[in-house]
């Protein structure tokens, strides 16, 4: 009977692994053709980050096309008695089955904290227009940020509205903060997307970003797509299978440190960032601790969980004091606030926070982990660091404040967290049209339940 029952199984078994791949070979395996694309003979697609000293540096990004390999940046301000002083840009030609393109980098150093700077690129003898950028004073106690989930637009789409409301209620923002997911495809046309999107924020505020699964093109073993690297000009200070895409920025009082989890695709690959990671806090001794990543330690959506990812950070996490964690990935808003130290079950853990932007939405999974939930709605969120306290605040596309919490921290490191979020609404509760066209009666009424007793905890 045994001899039988094993026999059958091995006998099924290849018609399942057959039945699965047919079911996921598009999600898994198959990366759609990329059209042809033309790249503008001005520079386009240009955007501010850093990759050394935030108070002294900052590098600047673009594209052009391929005619010509030169590149320059012409930078003023009132520290250098208004002469303009001119850089010359490394360049790299990426070539795609679409097309190609040339690549183009500045790092500007020696620029003076507090001071207002003018800038402006070129391909060849085509030049952009002017762009202002602020330097953050030496001396400032505080900061701002904007943090934003998954964009993942279509052609034409609305992010860059939610961009512009982030913007308005953030004037002072010292940088842009990306999850991961801002294009939809490693395509040409959806990085085109992105930058329409971003307009005149990205060329005047400094972009920071984790890369995510749709950065990468899909097969057994994904590959990031070589545009990812050319946009970001981001510290060569991760590990060496991971440099320019896991890296840490410093900023006044705060370590922000970026893993890129859809890179973990091997055990090494996963022991690497994890040994990289411990040195880096080992190594931290700034007050606050940021974590960024694209995949969540805890899932907000239905049937997913990243046990491996819990498993290889969370007691990193407790035990070297990280204090937020942000992610992305699962399209509808979660917090977390109460998930306890592995080791210290008294002690405040991080705060967990998954959040999107994207016109794609996800059903809830309501987590018994979660202390706010939302499906439905695309959402910005704004940070401000100061020494004794980190508030965070998140709000839909229209600008309706959906949550918000504070992390307290003393002289001794000791942290509390208070919230001050409105009382939770069914209307971000409700399950996704695709939801609701797709699943059985008995599946709605699963969702119901799950709903009914997670509000009943919550509120």
């Amino acid at each position: 009977m045994k001899s039988t029952k094993k026999k059958l199984i091995w006998l099924t078994l290849p018609f399942l692994i057959a039945a699965i791949l047919w079911f996921k070979w598009d999600n898994w395996f198959f990366n759609p053709p990329e059209p042809s694309y033309t790249p503008s003979s001005a520079p386009s697609r240009i955007m501010l980050t850093w990759s050394g000293n935030p108070l002294r540096s900052r590098d600047v990004t673009w594209e052009g096309d391929t005619v010509t390999h030169q590149g320059k940046l012409q930078i003023t301000g009132s520290s250098v008695n208004g002469d303009t002083i001119l850089y010359r840009a490394s360049s790299k030609i990426i070539k795609t089955a679409g097309g190609a393109s040339a690549f183009f980098r500045v790092g500007i150093n020696n620029l003076t904290a507090g001071e207002t700077y003018r800038y402006r690129v070129s391909t060849g003898d085509n030049w952009s227009e002017w762009y202002n950028f602020k330097m953050n004073s030496a001396t400032d106690s505080s900061f701002s940020f904007i943090y934003l989930g998954d964009v993942q637009d279509s052609i034409n789409g609305t992010a860059g509205k939610l961009f512009s409301r982030a913007s308005e209620s953030c004037p002072n923002a010292a940088f842009m903060l990306f999850i991961g997911d801002m294009i939809e495809r490693p395509h040409d046309s959806y990085w085109g997307e992105f930058f329409r999107e971003g307009g005149t924020l990205f060329r005047t505020i400094p972009v920071l970003a984790s890369p995510g699964n749709h950065e990468y093109y899909k097969g057994l073993i994904q590959k990031l797509d070589e545009r990812w690297m050319a946009h970001f000009s981001f510290p060569q200070n991760g590990p060496p299978d991971f440099l320019g895409r896991a890296c840490y920025w410093d900023y006044l009082n705060t370590r922000i440190i970026s893993l890129d989890s859809n890179g973990i695709q091997t055990l090494p690959s996963a022991l690497e960032q994890r040994k990289w990671l411990k040195s880096v806090l080992e190594a931290t001794h700034q007050k606050w601790i940021i974590v960024i990543m694209h995949h969540p330690l805890y899932s907000t959506s239905r049937g997913r969980d990243y046990f491996y990812l819990r498993t290889l950070f969370k007691p990193l996490f407790d035990q070297y004091n990280v204090d937020l964690v942000l992610a992305g990935h699962d399209h509808a808003y979660g917090r977390a606030i109460h998930i306890p130290d592995d080791e210290f079950k008294h002690k405040q853990g991080p705060v967990y926070v998954v959040t999107h932007a994207s016109p794609k939405v996800y059903d809830i999974g309501f987590s018994e982990k979660m202390d706010k939930l939302a499906s439905n709605t695309r959402m910005y969120q704004l940070l401000d660091v100061s020494n004794d306290s980190i508030k965070f605040s998140a709000y839909t596309f229209n600008g309706t404040f959906f949550d918000g919490f504070t992390i307290h921290k003393d002289g001794a490191g000791n942290k509390s967290v208070t919230e001050h979020a409105p009382k939770i609404s069914a209307n971000y509760l409700m399950p996704t049209k695709g939801f609701l066209q797709h699943s059985s009666q008995k599946e709605k009424e699963k969702y119901n339940q799950e709903m009914e007793i997670w509000k009943k905890s919550r509120n």
